[in-house]
């Protein structure tokens, strides 16, 4: 069981599994909907990101009563593959793009 702080974890966490801090009195689960509490006062309410949450670390796990058929999941990480290689090639094209600079003729 590896440990991960927010951002390594939302790197890591793949569709269905679990994220639980460190106190154990935090978990999340990530659906194809984004990130969702699974306990505490916001139980079923979507994730925001905020600061208390990048001082934790966390570590996760599979969740069995939700095991996404393996289809499901390759789909969730090929669609986030090619949304990762997309902004790839804007910042690409935006980096080799010509500047629109007019030149004053005289």
């Amino acid at each position: 069981m590896g440990w991960y702080t927010f951002g390594q974890m939302l790197h890591a966490i793949e569709l269905g599994q679990v994220a639980e801090a460190a106190d154990g009195e935090r978990r999340m689960k990530l659906l194809p909907e984004g990130m969702v509490w699974l306990n505490g006062p916001y139980a079923g309410g979507v994730v925001r990101v905020q600061g208390y949450l990048f001082s934790d670390l966390w570590t996760i796990r599979e969740d069995d009563p939700f095991e996404p058929a393996l289809e499901e999941r390759a789909n969730w990480k090929r669609k986030q593959m090619e949304m990762l290689e997309n902004q790839l090639f804007e910042q690409r094209a935006r980096r080799f793009e010509s500047p629109n600079i007019e030149e004053k003729t005289e």
